[in-house]
């Protein structure tokens, strides 16, 4: 059955009631004929008709096929399904809770912040079976680095400590072993001056002074008549260009016991021979246990000498004397 072409669109409906009316039409329930239908896809212009089969055994009335829509029609229906699409992206999405945990690998969801994962048990370690100490290897020391030793002459140390601060460390060496302080100043200053003079140790002479006459008594004499501090015998007064012959007197005394004492140490071949000679010891025995006497001396003088370098300073060892 032909149809005009520009009658199509307005025909099927009536189509749809013709196959909806009975088994009169397009050959009974039975009938295996096709159904004739005009195609939407055809040209305007064209006469074809597309044959749709029918099942067997299926009544006429439910074998009814809708039209296809034509290109326009999807075309619009394209764009009114994309229009609501574009509304409902342009509005902002609910934030979604990173729970920290994203999809499993079998495509699962994330878990929701509120729900307890469940707790995952560590694998219990093996324990391993202790291990004996290693033994330590030993430290080698480097070795220590040793500073020599700068050897000083002390008798020159002792002269430069002397010509930088005059009397004033042999006065306090010697004020702490007697009990006259004001006579100690001036015989430190004496015996500073002669040793000067003569190139001598302060401590030597002030260590012959202390054991000759350890109260500082100018006036003493002994029972071999000998006078004053360094306890000098009366015949040498006034022999070695002293300025006074006085013995009494404390610059006079020391001035003459000084210089004996430098006339026996040029003389003798040591210090300890000098020493006995000055006491009398060498051919008689005026004194008793004169021949401990040079060893009380010099113990004295490295006592007085110790106190005199305790004011040295690094610049009285660059002092040459």
């Amino acid at each position: 059955m032909a149809f005009p072409s520009g009658s199509r669109r307005s025909i099927a409906p009536l189509l749809a009631l013709l196959a909806l009316s009975g088994p009169a039409c397009f050959g009974g329930p039975g009938s295996g004929s096709p159904m004739l239908m005009p195609s939407p896809e055809a040209g305007s212009g064209s006469d074809a008709m597309v044959a749709l089969p029918r099942k067997a055994g299926t009544p006429a009335s439910m074998t009814l096929v809708a039209p296809k829509p034509s290109a326009s029609a999807r075309q619009k229906a394209r764009a009114e399904a994309k229009a609501p699409a574009a509304k409902v992206s342009g509005a902002k999405a609910p934030a979604k809770v990173s729970t920290g945990k994203g999809a499993g690998a079998n495509g699962g969801a994330a878990k929701a912040p509120g729900s307890k994962a469940p707790a995952m048990k560590a694998p219990a370690s093996k324990a391993r079976p202790a291990e004996a100490p290693a033994a330590k290897a030993p430290i080698a020391k480097s070795p220590i680095a040793k500073t020599p030793r700068v050897r000083v002459d002390s008798t020159a140390l002792e002269f430069a400590v002397t010509a930088r601060l005059a009397h004033e460390p042999l006065t306090r060496a010697i004020a702490r072993r007697t009990r006259n302080p004001e006579l100690a100043e001036r015989a430190a200053w004496a015996v500073t001056r002669e040793a000067g003079r003569l190139r001598m140790s302060p401590s030597l002479l002030a260590a012959v002074l202390l054991v000759e006459n350890r109260q500082l008594d100018s006036s003493a004499v002994s029972s071999q008549g000998a006078i004053g501090l360094m306890q000098v015998m009366p015949m040498h007064a006034g022999s070695y260009g002293c300025e006074s012959a006085d013995l009494m007197n404390v610059d006079a005394n020391i001035c003459h016991g000084a210089r004996i004492l430098h006339l026996y140490m040029v003389r003798s071949r040591s210090v300890t021979v000098a020493l006995k000679r000055y006491n009398g010891c060498v051919r008689g025995a005026n004194t008793p246990r004169c021949y401990r006497y040079p060893v009380r001396v010099l113990r004295t003088a490295a006592r007085l000498r110790h106190d005199i370098l305790a004011s040295a300073t690094p610049g009285d060892q660059r002092v040459r004397m």
